[in-house]
């Protein structure tokens, strides 16, 4: 047993059968290197595809989803594609909106968004007897863009009465923005590597408040600023939340707009004539 154990030591202690051994490891590393490679290249693996043509700002439908398979190696080197179906399940996710998707293509995670980065999508979260409302602004007036969506805002309103005197009051207190535009209607918060200024708050506001707005935009010398409140700031309710502040702003611009009435004759409006029965009858008299 001994002399096997030094026969065993003197081969290992040979400068030669260390050579031999190192070129033997070096030999079965490269070839267990290069078979994993060639197993996973040749290895196809099952990634999501499109099954039909979707369109920028479009919800991806999971029914619209299948499988193919395509080269391991492949799948390996492109970080940005989407290797499993559990990603799009366990994501409500819509196609980008500067981005189509054709039938058959693969799906890239710079492709796809969620719901709250689609621009405009806040259109059908409109409640029922609400009007959108566009309020101009500038860089200025939304404190050097700090205004953002999902802030909530006051507006107060700026104007001068008959005898020369300032009106400044709160006017209508609880507005959530929805979104903020640029003069070309790009999100201005959509790139943070874009350099934009605000050019228009977006917001919803029930319909009375709506007519109101747009009665004292149109008014001139009556401006509309916003005030920007804290993160804690919100009155609970949905209804009670949005509210004018001040009625005596309200009866202002009352007095300086004219309400239509519902008994006008739109033919009086578009003819500048008498009612169309006033002149059916002269008609028949001239006959």
């Amino acid at each position: 047993m001994n002399n096997l154990l030094l026969k065993l030591k003197r081969f290992l202690g040979n400068k030669n059968t260390i050579t031999i051994l190192g070129v033997i490891a070096g030999v079965a590393v490269l070839l267990f290197g290069y078979s994993y490679r060639v197993k996973q290249a040749v290895n196809p693996v099952s990634i999501p595809y499109a099954l039909a043509r979707m369109q920028p700002k479009s919800k991806v439908e999971l029914e619209n989803v299948g499988t193919i398979k395509v080269s391991g190696a492949f799948v390996d080197q492109t970080a940005d594609l989407v290797t499993t179906m559990q990603y799009m399940q366990n994501t409500e996710w819509y196609v980008n909106y500067d981005t189509v998707i054709p039938n058959g293509g693969l799906f890239y995670k710079s492709q796809l968004v969620t719901k709250d980065k689609i621009p405009d999508t806040f259109f059908d979260d409109i409640p029922e007897g609400a009007t959108v409302f566009s309020l101009g602004v500038d860089s200025h007036s939304t404190y050097a863009n700090s205004i953002m969506p999902d802030n909530y805002i006051d507006l107060y309103i700026r104007a001068t009465d008959e005898t020369g005197k300032v009106i400044f009051g709160k006017f209508i207190e609880s507005i959530k923005v929805l979104a903020v535009r640029d003069s070309g209607g790009n999100d201005v918060f959509a790139d943070s590597q874009a350099i934009r200024s605000s050019s228009e708050l977006i917001f919803a506001v029930k319909n009375d408040f709506f007519m109101i707005l747009s009665e004292a935009n149109f008014v001139g010398g009556i401006q509309i600023i916003p005030v920007p409140r804290n993160k804690a700031y919100r009155v609970e309710g949905e209804d009670e939340g949005t509210r004018v502040s001040r009625e005596v702003l309200v009866n202002f611009i009352m007095e300086k707009v004219s309400e239509l009435s519902d008994e006008i004759n739109i033919d009086e409006i578009i003819q500048g004539s008498t009612p169309s029965t006033t002149v059916d009858e002269n008609n028949n008299n001239n006959e």
